[in-house]
């Protein structure tokens, strides 16, 4: 390459890089041993996101004057129980924004308004064995859970929102005073395919003193894997949820309640959660109870309890343990989703049949940088 040619090159990037402001490195290891038993199935693992997910990240932000800035936002899952088995996606986020005074707006991959309260207001935040997706969310992608879109439960690409009453180019799980946010994403669909992907929906919320609060709704289209149409009509996918939370000295009591339901018959689910969180010394211990009913004939049901506790080494590093035991009713359907959200299952579903009770445990470590 001409020396003058590539030296522009490298002035311009360097011209580039110095405007700017902030560009951070970070991520999280997690790493546990789990077991999980249910239905005459029993497995041991060495696991990871059993507190929270491994992930590698890149985000930035640039000033660009007047309260407006640009910002940028992109991670990948990793597997550092076993050096990871795909290439570095940004599937878990992968977003750029405008952010100002009159709020935030934000093109690309995130998480979805209509299902963060079930995680916000879930002890486990949803992961681990003790996990509330358990309940609220599909076993696997595609796969009869509790009436959710596999497409669009847990993120949502080709996605445009806005945001209020969060820091700019933060996670949008709790804000400050009034908040929300309203998403809309599109299915990219050519004339005459279905619009799987198709995602309407927004969530609001008053964080003040020791309250939160936040309710949220959604609609989507997408596949209901092998019990409707995955290549016709796609299915129409409704939920709702109100949760809230109230922080005494050393105790946090939360709960949620909300539907998810489809256009497939027998295929509403109702799902309510209480829980705490009580500060011990360095840690603190979760504590939940979850359950869910169907509207079919058989009156389908399920219930969890959970426990933990989480000990801190520091303000970046921890200990932690978890046990939770679910029980199905009437040919409920419910297992282990694994520590990642679903990504890879404790158990193997199988058919669709009853899965009776189950326990699962974990031990593991987690940090961040």
């Amino acid at each position: 390459m001409n020396k003058n040619i590539f030296a522009a090159t490298v002035a311009a990037f360097a011209g580039v890089a110095s405007a700017q402001s902030t560009v951070t490195l970070f991520g999280v290891v997690d790493v546990d041993i789990d077991h999980f038993s249910q239905n005459g199935v029993s497995r041991t693992m060495l696991s990871h996101s059993g507190n929270a997910p491994s992930q590698i990240g890149f985000r930035g932000t640039e000033d660009l004057g007047d309260g407006l800035s640009a910002n940028f936002w992109l991670a990948s899952s990793t597997s550092p129980d076993d050096g990871g088995t795909r290439p570095m996606d940004f599937a878990f986020r992968s977003t750029v924004s405008l952010a100002g005074p009159f709020g935030e707006v934000r093109l690309g991959r995130d998480y979805p308004p209509g299902s963060l309260n079930q995680g916000v207001f879930d002890p486990f935040r949803n992961m681990g064995p003790a996990s509330g997706a358990n309940i609220t969310l599909p076993v696997l992608p595609g796969v009869l859970g509790t009436g959710s879109n596999p497409t669009t439960s847990i993120r949502v690409s080709n996605s445009i929102q806005y945001l209020w009453g969060f820091a700019a180019n933060a996670q949008a799980v709790v804000g400050t005073g009034f908040y929300g946010s309203v998403m809309v994403a599109l299915p990219e669909n050519v004339t005459g395919k279905p619009p799987i992907g198709r995602y309407a929906g927004g969530r609001a919320g008053y964080a003040v003193g020791p309250w939160n609060v936040a309710v949220a709704y959604a609609e989507s289209k997408g596949p209901f894997g092998t019990l409707g149409p995955r290549y016709g009509t796609p299915t129409t996918f409704k939920e709702s949820n109100l949760g809230a939370w109230y922080q005494f000295d050393n105790v946090k009591l939360m709960g949620h309640v909300g539907a998810n339901d489809s256009d497939v018959p027998n295929t509403r689910f109702t799902h309510w959660a209480v829980g705490t969180e009580i500060t011990i010394g360095a840690g603190y211990i979760p504590l939940s109870y979850i359950a869910a009913r169907q509207n079919n004939a058989a009156n389908s049901s399920v219930e969890q309890i959970a426990a933990g506790y989480v000990y801190f080494l520091s303000r970046r590093t921890s200990l932690y343990t978890s046990i939770a035991h679910i029980k199905n009713k009437n040919g409920a359907t419910f297992s282990f989703v694994g520590g990642n959200g679903g990504s890879f299952p404790a158990l193997t579903p199988g058919l669709i049949t009853s899965k009776g009770n189950g326990t699962g445990y974990d031990f593991g470590m987690r940090h961040y940088f």
